[in-house]
């Protein structure tokens, strides 16, 4: 559906996707923010938009040289702009030159059985002043990143590089041309030597393939021989880690988003997560389910608190996480809740945050969770609204909304909340990757006896984060307010209510949303009113089939106070292209 301009009078345009008339409270709010001066262009209103604090929820608001904390609440790992990744036509490029070029361009990526293809991919800045580690491999290469970026094992699995120890074996990448000139690509699975042409061919990208100038001619990797058909002992192609050391300067980062396979080869010789709620697609089926749904949920609600609660024992992925050296660095007034942050790291939360079980169309098993930055998160959010606020009342500064106060670029305010913003929106998707591994270690162990199995797809996203992007060709910053982004073959969840559809997308690059949809179906009505309108008979009746909690304790997210899913869908055709329809069997709450 094309979106439609809202009949208000404002200096900015809003443009709304909802297709239904916003109510009257709805609309001052839509109003109070088009209002500001510093809005760019016009705010963007997703289909499943409904009141927020100072700004609607399914709201997305670009601005020049301001940010409202209030806006953005809190719910991204990269590499800095040296990196060199090879692509298809034989060269090497800086991951910084292909991010300016904002062009699609071809990579070489792998597969979970791993076979490296070729892959569709573009890249873009995905953070400024991040904190960095240099990983250093026995070949002698050095790749420097953000501590949380997933580096591919051997096997096919992904750890943080802040993670990786001496002698990790990862998932090697050996190139090299031979005497007619052809780039030969060595396969991991079988050692073989394959023509790079032949694996574009059977991708079919040929003619797809972006002529870039002035880049650094491919290299020879020492120790090979010419034979494309020589098979190498384990140890000459199996990468190993020599040492992670933390660097003690900041940088801005790039990453690259590789749709189909995220992930994507160094020059360094290795593979490496693309970054991208959480969802996982298994390789079980909805069969092997059957009379085990409530174990499974017992042993999650075991494993993972939910709620106000937290893990009685820390474990070492969490005490080892690096971000927590820059604890200090945060707002005064959270410093005496880095116990309780360290405790809550990898535990749910309540209100619409889930763990859920899905089947797709082709009865495929799907693992999906939804969740953000925890207490520590809202404390730091808190903190800086407050003082916002503050400066806005020593300024005499008129708002349409208190919630509206803002923070200026280049002053120290500012800097302080952006520093802040970017730490709880990565301690929100450690929490989501340490949830999701032991989700999945439990859905493994009902399963398939405890043997690790490998993902056939992931996706992550983020909503309620803002970032510094480009959209009509000026720098400006993007505050996605429950909303999700939807670049260009960008992976995004967006799930229903408990008992409905979830769907995975893919986004089309609407300008107009400044690359953005929905992130979920929106609430029709309010937590409060939906205890008052509804029963527990009806929570029964509406999450029948769907194996979770049903007491009066998660009244509020009964189905019916959610808008139906297939109409937001619908309403957002022209946002994102679906993938894969998911419906839930098992769904956990706090």
């Amino acid at each position: 559906m094309p979106y439609e301009q809202l009949g208000i009078t404002t200096p900015h345009p809003v443009l709304s996707w909802a297709n239904h008339p916003l109510g009257s409270d709805e609309t001052k709010m839509a109003k109070n923010v088009a209002s500001l001066p510093f809005v760019f262009k016009h705010v963007a209103l997703m289909p499943d938009v409904h009141l927020g604090k100072g700004a609607l929820v399914g709201s997305v608001i670009a601005t020049k040289d301001a940010i409202i904390p209030a806006a953005v609440g809190v719910d991204l790992g990269c590499f800095v702009g040296e990196t060199l990744i090879p692509l298809v036509d034989g060269k090497f490029y800086q991951i910084r030159e292909l991010a300016d070029k904002n062009a699609e361009f071809i990579v070489y990526a792998c597969t979970p059985t791993g076979k490296i293809v070729a892959a569709k991919a573009n890249a873009k800045l995905t953070r400024k002043n991040a904190y960095l580690v240099k990983v250093i491999l026995d070949n002698d290469e050095e790749i420097i990143c953000t501590p949380d970026h997933q580096f591919m094992l051997r096997d096919g699995n992904y750890q943080e590089a802040q993670l990786l120890e001496a002698g990790t074996s990862l998932m090697p990448f050996y190139s090299q041309i031979d005497k007619d000139g052809y780039t030969l690509i060595s396969q991991p699975y079988s050692g073989r030597w394959q023509k790079a042409h032949w694996m574009i061919a059977r991708s079919g990208l040929l003619g797809k393939i972006p002529k870039f100038e002035g880049q650094t001619t491919i290299i020879h990797h020492r120790n090979f021989h010419e034979s494309d058909n020589l098979v190498f002992p384990e140890y000459t192609y199996n990468h190993k880690i020599v040492d992670v050391i933390p660097l003690n300067y900041t940088e801005n980062v790039y990453c690259l988003t590789v749709p189909e396979h995220h992930n994507f080869a160094l020059k360094a010789g290795v593979f490496v997560h693309n970054c991208g709620m959480s969802a996982i697609k298994t390789q079980f089926t909805g069969e092997q389910l059957e009379g085990k749904l409530k174990k499974i949920r017992l042993d999650i609600e075991a494993a993972i608190p939910t709620g106000f609660n937290e893990n009685k024992d820390v474990e070492k992925a969490v005490t080892n996480w690096q971000r927590w050296r820059d604890f200090s660095n945060l707002h005064r007034g959270v410093q005496d809740l880095e116990g309780k942050a360290m405790k809550q790291l990898g535990s749910l939360g309540s209100g619409n945050h889930f763990i859920e079980l899905c089947l797709d169309t082709e009865n495929q098993v799907w693992l999906m969770l939804h969740s953000g930055s925890r207490n520590i998160g809202n404390k730091l959010a808190q903190c800086h609204i407050n003082t916002a606020k503050e400066l806005a009342k020593m300024a005499n500064n008129k708002l349409p909304d208190p919630d509206l106060a803002h923070f200026v670029v280049g002053t120290p305010e500012f800097k302080a909340y952006w520093e802040d913003l970017q730490w709880a929106q990565n301690y929100a998707l450690f929490n989501r990757d340490v949830m999701m591994s032991r989700f999945k270690k439990i859905v493994e162990k009902h399963l398939n006896g405890g043997k690790v199995t490998k993902p056939l797809l992931e996706v992550n996203c983020h909503h309620n984060y803002a970032e510094k992007e480009v959209h009509f060709g000026e720098d400006v910053y993007v505050t996605r307010k429950g909303a999700v982004r939807a670049q260009t073959e960008d992976y995004g969840i967006i799930p229903g209510s408990m008992g409905a559809k979830s769907f995975i997308v893919k986004g089309k690059g609407n300008a107009h949303s400044f690359f953005s949809c929905s992130h979920g179906a929106g609430r029709l009505m309010s937590r409060s009113k939906a205890k008052n309108v509804y029963t527990l008979d009806d929570l029964i009746e509406q999450t029948q089939g769907v194996e979770c909690r049903k007491d009066t304790g998660v009244l509020d997210e009964i189905p019916g106070a959610y808008k139906p899913i297939e109409q937001v869908m619908a309403n957002q055709s022209d946002l994102v292209e679906i993938v894969a329809t998911l419906k839930q069997v098992l769904c956990v709450k706090g």
